[in-house]
């Protein structure tokens, strides 16, 4: 009985962004397992959190008290996540993406489902420049995704990229693509950010990939321009093939042909004196 009521109090105490009021009282008795009744939407979509699975009680308090009913988290967002999902280590000069080492991974994530891989908010090069993409005017705070927000001063902070009118290409530099090629290093799949930057943790500025390539590792520009060159080198040398094959092909029905060129008149034989 101690222990309820001191959870209890832990539970009402939450700071406002983590506990909010229901629309409806619930019973005290409430069974959690009928939340999806009018939440439909948590467990619906092309990508579901595993989570849903064990239940909104997993990550949610429920809490009635009199005709009010408190709906709030079991410990701040990120630490919930870190409960199932391990944080990476890193080395003493590694990398953290500002979110994920602030814990705030619900700025990228839909903690319930979503129609983008990894449950991210927005498609992933949408996602990555709704921060890093400059915008015209930035107020006291900054809409993300899905009501997500940053403050303007936070917003000003995130390094910025610029790129063309159709956010294809452009970074790093002129005519790089950022979307809409294929990837040298996965056939069959096209670039994005994720091609070049990691998403949580690197070893090396700016979050650049390290990959291994043809049992070499390196960092994701070298492995991927060396890709790139030996496929065009291929296709060149497809292209070369196919034509020694035709002019092959051609001598050898030339060669079958009779001549059409004129022929020269047999020289007529010298007449004995």
């Amino acid at each position: 009985m101690i222990c309820f009521f001191f959870y209890a109090l832990l539970v009402w105490a939450l700071p406002p962004q983590q506990v909010a009021e229901h629309p409806v009282a619930l019973a005290a008795d409430f069974d959690a397992a009928q939340c999806t009744d009018c939440h439909a939407e948590k467990q619906q979509g092309k990508h579901v959190h595993s989570a849903m699975a064990l239940g909104c009680t997993a990550c949610h308090t429920v809490e009635s008290k009199g005709e009010t009913t408190r709906i709030g988290l079991m410990a701040p967002a990120g630490e919930i996540c870190l409960t199932c999902h391990e944080l990476a280590k890193v080395e003493k000069d590694g990398v953290l993406h500002r979110p994920y080492e602030q814990k705030r991974c619900i700025v990228c994530h839909d903690p319930h489902s979503s129609e983008f891989t990894a449950q991210t908010r927005a498609p992933m090069n949408a996602l990555c420049m709704a921060c890093h993409g400059e915008r015209a005017k930035v107020g006291e705070s900054v809409e993300l995704f899905a009501g997500q927000k940053l403050s303007g001063e936070e917003f000003n902070q995130i390094p910025k990229i610029g790129l063309d009118p159709t956010l294809k290409f452009g970074h790093p530099m002129g005519n790089h693509k950022v979307a809409d090629a294929p990837n040298p290093l996965q056939p069959g799949e096209k670039i994005s950010c994720l091609t070049c930057h990691e998403n949580h943790a690197a070893t090396r500025a700016k979050l650049i990939r390290m990959t291994e390539y043809k049992g070499k590792k390196m960092d994701v520009c070298d492995a991927c321009h060396l890709a790139n060159d030996e496929a065009n080198m291929a296709e060149a040398q497809k292209r070369a093939d196919a034509l020694e094959a035709q002019r092959q092909k051609e001598e050898q029905m030339r060669s079958k042909q009779p001549s059409t060129m004129p022929q020269k008149p047999p020289r007529p034989k010298d007449k004995k004196p």
